[in-house]
């Protein structure tokens, strides 16, 4: 009789996610394999199997985005280690209220949704704005959103939203330290680089390995920065895999091609999710 209690307090959330996150992938799974028109009746007309597969996988715009997004992904991933290593490194030696106030600050952008975020960084790079004043010092030119420059506009503004997220993240595992091996360290004459090195270091290795599958698995749904971005310049539609989603389904109104595109997506993050955990996290995947 308990188990069935419990069970029914289970019942409201399963029926939802079924409803709104179970049904819809199946949906759109069904889909990929017609090819049907918005004048027919259905969506689910005109079945044409695992063609609709092989055309994503000689489609170059959407390997082209894909190769953007692989680009952005290995710029991003390194300097979000370095700059959440040495911010946590820094706030975790701070005590009392600099500390918590250095957290709180850090941590702010992640609360600002991104589309506001991204409207606001896009204000800035504009001519005459003080991003843009930036770039002409550094001899990059006046205009921030310029095609060239466009990926790195959008890495600035990933950064500025994620980085006090994984901060948090990195500072619990070094709260999670035993205090012990800090001693140790010191009673054996380790410096304050070699205790960062032989201690710290090692003892974050699982929690990099977290933040690094995170980010390269959410770098494969960017959307919202470039979309954003493409109303104040030129940004292609099909500059990021989920942009070109959008383009094909609301543009092109192609439904069952764009499903096909999204589960390709959705494959290749599976893989990558499965090879993290069994590579980088392997005490996760016994």
């Amino acid at each position: 009789m308990a188990r069935l209690t419990h069970f029914f307090f289970l019942l409201p959330f399963l029926a939802l996610f079924f409803i709104f996150i179970v049904t819809p992938i199946f949906y759109a799974f069904g889909l990929s394999f017609f090819n049907a028109s918005v004048s027919q009746a259905s969506l689910f007309m005109n079945y044409v199997g695992a063609t609709q597969y092989s055309r994503v996988l000689g489609d170059s715009t959407f390997w082209g985005g894909y190769a953007t997004m692989l680009y952005f992904t290995l710029l991003w991933v390194p300097l979000m280690f370095v700059l959440s290593f040495l911010i946590a490194l820094f706030l975790d030696s701070r005590r009392g209220k600099l500390g918590s106030l250095g957290k709180v600050m850090v941590f702010l952008p992640y609360g600002v949704p991104t589309v506001i975020g991204t409207l606001m960084w896009g204000y800035m790079y504009t001519p005459g704005a003080p991003m843009a004043s930036v770039y002409s010092l550094l001899g990059l030119g006046n205009e921030a959103l310029a095609p060239g420059f466009i990926i790195y506009a959008m890495l600035n503004i990933v950064v500025w939203e994620w980085v006090g997220y994984n901060v948090v993240i990195l500072l619990a595992g070094l709260g999670a330290i035993p205090k012990t091996f800090y001693d140790a360290a010191r009673l054996d004459g380790a410096s304050s680089w070699q205790v960062t090195r032989y201690v710290k270091l090692p003892m974050l290795k699982r929690y990099f390995a977290f933040i690094a599958m995170l980010a390269i698995i959410g770098d494969q749904l960017l959307f919202n920065e470039p979309f954003t971005l493409s109303n104040l310049s030129s940004v292609p539609f099909g500059y990021t895999p989920n942009l070109y989603i959008f383009h094909v389904t609301y543009f092109l109104s192609e439904f069952n091609y764009a499903a096909a595109v999204a589960f390709v997506l959705i494959a290749i993050s599976f893989v990558i999710a499965v090879i993290g955990v069994r590579f980088f996290m392997p005490e996760r995947s016994r």
